[in-house]
């Protein structure tokens, strides 16, 4: 009996974490749908920008909780330019290139993150949420590689 009361208990754990599991994985497949403005805008900047977005979904893949600092910073500084947040936050070597190489498409990539608060935080909220918006939304845009 206190067998079978454990492996329910366990059961029913594991099915309630796969529930959430899930849940999060659906919310960020809805992302879109939730913010068609925003996702309209953010792939033109993307499609127009497709090395920078590059950077920028590598960096959220690799260092999401930086990357999401950033997007956070941005929409909470809106009059502050890029150089603020760089002289507050040293040592991020991704960002520093996507500055020396693509400055102008960060600017842009502020831009959309302040005109779009909302949709940008609900995407932040995800971790690796740009990354995966990168390969689900707008690969065919950026990937180059692949084609």
């Amino acid at each position: 009996m206190r067998i079978m009361r454990a492996v329910s208990l366990d059961l029913a754990a594991a099915l309630c974490l796969t529930s959430l599991a899930f849940a999060g994985n659906e919310a960020m497949e809805k992302w879109s749908e939730n913010h068609p403005d925003a996702s309209k805008a953010l792939g033109a900047w993307v499609k127009a920008n497709p090395k920078a977005a590059a950077r920028f979904f590598e960096w959220d893949a690799n260092h999401p909780e930086k990357s999401q600092a950033f997007v956070m910073w941005t929409i909470d500084h809106p009059s502050d330019e890029v150089e603020k947040y760089v002289q507050d936050h040293h040592g991020e070597p991704l960002l520093d290139e996507i500055l020396k190489k693509h400055r102008p498409a960060a600017v842009e990539f502020m831009a959309w993150c302040r005109n779009n608060a909302d949709a940008a935080r609900a995407l932040m909220a995800h971790p690796k949420g740009l990354e995966w918006a990168g390969h689900h939304l707008y690969k065919e845009y950026w990937d180059l590689e692949s084609k």
